[in-house]
């Protein structure tokens, strides 16, 4: 039984039990949050995310940053659903969405001096541009769906992250106009080019950084902040398929993907 107090720690423990529940298949997907569960601000929902690692043992690997109800944040990725492209073919639950994005690796940690006085002008020296595909999986039934902050305590549905090698030195002007496509098996079903879909970039740069200061987490080498999908969310096909992601001269991530359920 889940507590349903309304207090926030209640709805924080409350909800995070749920969700990481469900992430362990303990629980079917819910229409969403039970009232008393559900997340009030943006802080609750950030200390639902957390919490929900906390249960399952995660660590934070990368970040998702992006807009909710049109103020910056930045959701953490897990450690065990973040990996570099492999030849082996991924095995997704039914019903994954795909997501092409661009997205900054660090080359090195960072103290706290260093991260309180990072700017987006520093991460060109700092961090590598990659390819990425994210996985979609949301914690909650399909034709139900979920508020805003409800989304941002599910860590915006993700699922699993690949991402591809280090695509050559790079400058902000580069991310912010793409040209980028994405085909399975040969077939295009996405293409994308102009401006970068979650401009101004700073200011999510910004929200990173500041959460990380939050939590007193410090970035080590390695994390990803995926900066958001450029070709919208589609349905991974049911029986899988070759999957490759094309940036006009930074190359392409090619992912392979096992029948879904598989």
């Amino acid at each position: 039984m889940f507590e349903t107090e309304t207090t926030p720690q209640s709805r924080i423990a409350g909800a995070a039990a749920l969700l990481a529940d469900i992430r362990r298949g303990r629980r079917a997907p819910i229409p969403g949050l039970p009232e008393a569960l559900k997340p009030r601000t943006i802080a609750e929902a950030e200390a639902i995310q957390v919490a929900t690692y906390a249960a399952l043992g995660w660590a934070i690997a990368g970040w998702k940053v992006g807009r909710t109800l049109h103020q910056p944040i930045a959701a953490p990725l897990p450690n065990v659903a973040l990996d570099p492209v492999a030849e082996v073919p991924l095995h997704l639950p039914p019903g994954t969405a795909m997501e092409l994005e661009v997205a900054l690796r660090l080359r090195q940690g960072l103290d706290a001096a260093q991260l309180a006085a990072l700017q987006p002008a520093d991460l060109p020296e700092l961090a590598d541009l990659v390819l990425l595909f994210e996985f979609v999986e949301t914690r909650f039934a399909a034709g139900h769906p979920a508020g805003e902050l409800e989304k941002l305590a599910d860590c915006v549905s993700n699922g699993s992250c690949v991402f591809g090698p280090a695509t050559g030195a790079w400058t902000w002007p580069d991310v912010e106009t793409l040209a980028m496509r994405l085909t399975v098996d040969g077939i295009e079903v996405a293409r994308r080019e102009g401006a970068h879909r979650a401009m101004p970039l700073e200011a999510l740069i910004g929200a990173w950084r500041d959460r990380c200061m939050a939590l007193g987490h410090l970035p080590q080498a390695g994390e990803v902040i995926t900066l958001g999908s450029q070709t919208g969310m589609l349905p991974v096909p049911a029986a899988g398929g070759t999957l490759v992601g094309e940036m006009t001269g930074r190359g392409d991530l090619t992912v392979r993907v096992a029948p879904l359920g598989s």
